[in-house]
């Protein structure tokens, strides 16, 4: 019997509807996997269309096409390698699936389907998909092959492979022990799991833990890349054996595609599972498919793949390359000439320039000079080669002109400091930037509301929120009109703490095609900005290269967020609160669901109880979930932005709350009264 099995993940940068160009990812993935002598290939969950295609699932011709696209795939297989493929499936009813198919040279083996649907945060599964009923299978006509379809275990040469497809292993009921019990050698995980800070870990516990546990082999993949707009996919690749991991990817690569493969002992996790199936039944044999295959013949002279060491998540770092990876995927699927950026010489902006710049240096590095600037020449930017000319010298000089464009639009209120700071962190970069007044702009609409009410002038007494909107809103036209003419797309430079709250002027600082830090809270944004002062920015394979550093951004850290619009000093946190309290009850109310009276208990019983008074607390929580419920209007209209904290303020993507309400006021009193008790 054979004892030893190398397999391979491969993570894929797929496009939503691409079918040809996800198909060409794959075979190429395909080809490396035959380069590292693989016998099994897993492919991440959807990567046929793309997990992203949203509501043309529910377009019966389109699905329907999939098997002539996986006997494409299967007809170009090497006769030594087997691939499992994910892939909506539609039977005879109009029922659509979750799939993973099991394929080899001109065979179509088997098809498993999904159980378990993803419906919370960001995920709408059961808008599309049908989950699978556990133990049914059924024989379906796919591409002029009778295949088996459902809950399935395919038996190759003497060894069991079974699915759990990514929501799959979230679950208390996952398959794994129904894949136990019937003695499953090697359990295949393709999953589509977004990014978020964290999560790596909780992955890392379920795939280890799923190996021990059922005595199998366990292979994890994930999707890779910003793949339809909002969510990043890290490419998380792992492989377990008998409790332990053996391989482990680097996430959040640049590059189109990235196949990794171990050889691990199939005899020892049987033994394991011998040791602890005692209890067990006789293993079923319900839905056991054989597969008439043969895997490369066993090279005894093979070293097993070694246990393998996990690195800790970076959050900073981690962070700053998701969105940077985001905002490389945007420019190069929208084949545009990069970015525009209204930079105030504030944090918010600061960090959204600083990553366009990371995303062009770790670009250049994964994908090779020539690959990037054909990228760059598809969105019209053509650079000259580098030559001799030292790498970051040529991004500075060459290439950032070209892809960022930054203004800074100094009101009559900006002081120097915010200048000098956007003009300096534009230099170092290499941005073109520019500087100019909207004072002049601002008067002349000042002017022309006061000519409709000559005997009522506009005062700051009186018209305070109106005379600040009109500054930051007058900003917007200006940089569009660049963004147009560039032909780049405007970043919106709105962050998660302030969309939360509605502290954001519609079509001023939330104008733009992208929010690029709209997941990401206020608090984190300034400690990232001090992190990339301090440490730099990590880059992936380039040990030459020292981290990515900007002297500038400490002009950016050493001064309290300001949005300067009144005549007098004005802070953020003045008019709101300190953002770390902010972050917290936004968080404790959107990943717990409790009321102001929960929010407040929890604050309680943590750190901001030795720091804050209760009723300063108490205020704050008013305060937040009056101008919560005020604003969600403002939310609605968020541009798209990238997931990344374990909570998001996009109704689109996350929470849904109504656009009228009556602001939670018996709530709040329940909580004020709950205050006055203790």
């Amino acid at each position: 019997m054979r004892q030893t099995l190398t397999i391979a993940t491969a993570s894929i940068n797929t496009t939503p509807l691409d079918l040809d160009g996800n198909l060409a990812l794959i075979r190429a993935a395909v080809n490396e996997a035959v380069q590292q002598q693989a016998d099994l290939l897993l492919l991440p969950e959807l990567a046929l269309t793309g997990y992203g295609c949203e509501d043309m699932f529910f377009s019966a011709d389109w699905v329907a096409a999939m098997p002539d696209y996986l006997n494409q795939l299967a007809e170009s297989l090497p006769p030594s390698l087997m691939v499992a493929v994910g892939f909506p499936l539609l039977i005879t009813g109009g029922q659509v699936f979750n799939a993973v198919a099991l394929l080899s040279q001109y065979q179509i083996h088997g098809v498993v389907c999904k159980q378990h649907l993803a419906r919370n945060g960001i995920h709408y599964e059961p808008r599309w998909f049908t989950p699978w009923p556990a133990g049914e299978v059924m024989t379906l006509e796919l591409a002029g092959l009778n295949v088996p379809v459902g809950d399935i275990v395919f038996e190759v040469e003497g060894i069991r492979l079974g699915f759990e497809i990514c929501e799959d292993s979230w679950v208390a009921s996952r398959p794994g022990r129904s894949l136990y019990e019937r003695q499953v050698d090697v359990i295949l995980n393709p999953s589509a799991s977004h990014f978020a800070l964290g999560k790596q870990k909780i992955r890392r516990q379920f795939v280890s833990e799923g190996s021990r546990a059922y005595g199998a082999v366990y292979v994890y993949t994930n999707l890779l890349g910003c793949e339809a707009g909002r969510a990043v996919y890290d490419g998380d690749a792992m492989i377990a054996s008998n409790g332990e991991l053996v391989m482990s990817s680097d996430r959040l690569s640049f590059a189109p595609w990235n196949v990794l493969s171990a050889t691990v002992d199939i005899g020892l996790n049987r033994s394991q599972r011998m040791i602890s199936s005692q209890r067990l039944q006789p293993a079923e044999q319900r839905g056991i498919v054989v597969v008439p295959f043969n895997w490369h013949p066993e090279d005894y002279q093979r070293a097993l793949s070694p246990q393998t060491t996990f690195a800790e998540e970076d959050p900073h770092a981690a962070a700053c390359r998701a969105i940077a990876l985001g905002l490389w995927d945007w420019q190069r699927k929208t084949y545009t000439s990069g970015y525009a950026l209204s930079l105030s010489g504030g944090a918010d902006s600061a960090l959204c320039g600083t990553l366009v710049w990371f995303a062009q240096v770790q670009a250049v590095l994964t994908l090779g000079e020539a690959t990037y600037r054909q990228i760059l020449a598809q969105g019209r930017i053509n650079v000259e080669p580098r030559g001799d000319k030292p790498l970051l010298a040529w991004i500075h000089d060459d290439v950032m002109p070209n892809v960022l464009t930054t203004v800074y639009q100094g009101s009559a209120h900006s002081g120097n400091v915010t200048r000098s700071a956007a003009a300096g962190l534009a230099d170092e970069m290499g941005a073109q930037h520019h500087d100019w007044s909207i004072a002049e702009l601002v008067a002349g609409y000042l002017k022309l509301v006061n000519d409709l009410t000559p005997d009522d002038p506009m005062t700051w007494e009186k018209d305070d929120l109106a005379l600040q909107n009109i500054q930051a809103r007058v900003r917007s036209p200006g940089i569009w009109l660049i963004a147009n003419r560039q032909n780049k797309l405007l970043m919106a430079t709105s962050n998660l703490s302030e969309a939360s709250v509605g502290y954001c002027t519609m079509d001023g600082d939330t104008s733009g095609v992208l929010s690029p830090i709209g997941g990401v809270s206020k608090s984190r944004v300034l400690q990232i900005n001090r992190y990339i002062m301090e440490q730099g920015i990590p880059l992936q394979d380039s040990p030459d290269l020292p981290r990515l550093a900007l002297a500038a951004m400490e002009a950016i850290v050493n001064q309290a967020p300001t949005a300067e619009l009144r005549p007098v000093e004005q802070t953020d946190e003045a008019d709101l609160m300190p953002y770390s309290v902010m972050d917290a009850i936004r968080r404790i109310n959107q990943t717990q669901n409790v009321t102001p009276k929960g929010v407040l208990q929890v604050l309680l019983r943590g750190e901001y109880a030795q720091i804050y008074s209760k009723e300063q607390l108490v205020a704050w929580i008013k305060r937040y979930f009056g101008l919560y419920c005020r604003n969600q209007w403002k939310r609605e209209r968020i541009a798209a932005s990238f997931h990344i904290e374990a909570d998001s303020a996009d109704p689109k993507t996350y929470r849904r709350f109504p656009i009228l309400a009556n602001q939670l006021k018996r709530e709040l009193a329940e909580m004020e009264a709950f205050a006055r008790q203790l």
